[in-house]
């Protein structure tokens, strides 16, 4: 049974098996901020960390995986009122990072094991294929938002995500601060894999799988464009 599950482990660092077939997401309203004037900032820093669970009786055999990337780039349009700002943002997938071992030694007991150099390299392998996230088709992931809820610190936005050749919306608290010229974005949320497309990876009637959460923080900084 090991020896035939050996083989599965690779897969499992894929992180989810092909994507759910569903209806399209609905697209969302037009929106009514299109023709405001803004100010636009510039991302100019960034820090993206997704991680990912392992689960199941035998998740002994995979590992929890941190996917990291600083390569987050944008624009953010401010406006008057605050609520009708929005921004536009891209993020290159070869940019993700598995298991960087810096990053896995700062976020904690869950990611505290080695991973070995070459799990890493297969792991993105089979993340940026067409299984996943099918780099291929579409190389960079694309996040807008057109108007936000609440301030004049915390904020809930409605993201569209532009991913494998598809659109979805998924709802996003995201906090915003201002020093001088600087401005700092944090979001933090937790996901379901069908939230982006995807179906939680499992074999061996669920013995060894991944679980269904993905936990996501980014953090940006944004300077006014002169």
């Amino acid at each position: 049974m090991r020896k035939f599950l050996l083989p599965l482990v690779l897969l499992a660092t894929g992180c989810a098996a092909p994507p759910q077939v569903s209806p399209p997401a609905t697209a969302p309203p037009e929106a009514k901020t299109a023709g405001l004037p803004f100010e636009a900032w510039e991302v100019v820093d960034s820090s993206l960390e997704v991680r990912i669970y392992r689960d199941g009786p035998m998740q002994q055999l995979g590992h929890n995986h941190l996917i990291s990337s600083a390569a987050l780039t944008g624009v953010v349009e401010l406006r008057e009122p605050r609520a009708a700002s929005g921004f536009k943002l891209e993020l290159p997938l070869d940019s993700l990072v598995v298991d960087d071992p810096g990053a896995r030694a700062r976020a904690g007991a869950d990611f505290a094991a080695p991973v070995p150099a070459k799990d890493r390299d297969g792991t993105k392998r089979n993340m940026l294929g067409t299984a996943v996230l099918d780099a291929a088709r579409q190389a960079v992931l694309s996040l807008s938002a057109d108007g936000l809820k609440g301030g004049p610190v915390n904020y809930d936005a409605r993201v569209r995500i532009g991913l494998r050749g598809e659109e979805r919306v998924v709802a996003v608290p995201v906090s915003v601060e201002f020093a001088g010229d600087r401005m700092r974005i944090h979001a933090s949320l937790r996901l379901r894999h069908a939230d982006l497309g995807l179906k939680p990876f499992t074999v061996a009637l669920g013995a060894l799988s991944v679980r269904d959460d993905i936990g996501i923080d980014c953090r940006l900084e944004a300077r006014r464009r002169i």
